[in-house]
């Protein structure tokens, strides 16, 4: 017998459903609280979850009935409360969405004065990776804040993976001084800062370093980004829409996640550069 698929709902259907979870969860605390605290499995009656969010029997119920309505709880049949399959991935998504609005909201300037078109679509929808970041900011009574925050870090890093379409020649020495001591050094450079940075350093000894722990990468178009992820931060800058470098501003965060974000984006550059070999 030929199988069928279940028919699909029409798109504008399937719209109108997304809306309605989203209002149901996003626009009453009564029912954000609910959910919560139903997450995890947990499976509990009325009276319980009513003490659990501080309601009333009545008003819990009647948020609960919405929310079933959009099958996102149920009961069983000793009339117990718990999450369904759809209110479980919906949850860990509105958090993951929270988180995001939260990390844009902590930096808003940074995020609001920067270039970002060339961040992949992947790595924006993971901005929340970056919530425990602080902007790190130049004043008129330290100009160089950026630079030396900088420096007194990336002196310990054993790893670095890096996006250089800006040249500074004290970060060039910095980088040769971490590949004398055995760091694993990965870089992505323009050819104008392949070239500035070639000026300084000794072919023999580079050539030799490429051989063991440093790796080059060439890249044809500018990077809207300057950025390094180590084995213990991640520091991000970026080039304004005028296409000028904002020197003053960058976002430096130690957590995990935010490593991972910048290996992430290290990766998508790296991808649209040769490696060097000399």
């Amino acid at each position: 017998m030929k199988e069928t698929n279940p028919p699909q709902k029409p798109d504008q259907e399937v719209d109108k459903e997304v809306q309605e979870i989203l209002r149901l969860l996003a626009c009453s605390d009564l029912r954000k609280h609910l959910a919560e605290a139903l997450r995890g499995g947990e499976n509990l009656p009325l009276s319980v979850l009513s003490e659990k969010v501080g309601a009333s029997s009545p008003a819990a119920v009647h948020a609960l009935r919405e929310m079933a309505k959009e099958k996102i709880v149920q009961q069983d049949e000793k009339r117990n409360y718990s999450l369904t399959n759809i209110g479980e991935i919906v949850m860990r998504k509105l958090e993951k969405l929270n988180i995001a609005i939260t990390a844009l909201a902590k930096n808003d300037q940074f995020w609001l004065e920067h270039d970002l078109d060339q961040i992949p679509h992947g790595l924006l929808d993971k901005v929340g990776s970056l919530v425990d970041g602080e902007v790190v900011t130049s004043t008129p009574t330290d100009l160089f804040k950026v630079f030396s925050t900088y420096f007194l870090l990336i002196k310990n890093a054993k790893e670095v993976r890096g996006v250089s379409p800006i040249f500074i020649e004290d970060l060039s020495i910095n980088f040769a001084e971490l590949a004398e001591k055995g760091s694993k050094i990965e870089l992505v450079m323009t050819s104008e800062v392949l070239d500035a940075t070639l000026k300084l350093v000794d072919r023999a000894e580079l050539s030799k370093a490429l051989q063991t722990n440093l790796k080059l990468f060439l890249i044809e178009r500018q990077p809207t980004a300057a950025f390094t992820v180590t084995d213990y931060f991640l520091e991000l800058g970026f080039f304004r829409p005028d296409g000028t470098y904002d020197w003053s501003n960058e976002l430096l965060s130690y957590s995990p996640e935010a490593l991972e974000w910048g290996r992430e984006l290290f990766a998508y550059y790296v991808e649209q550069a040769e490696l060097l070999v000399l």
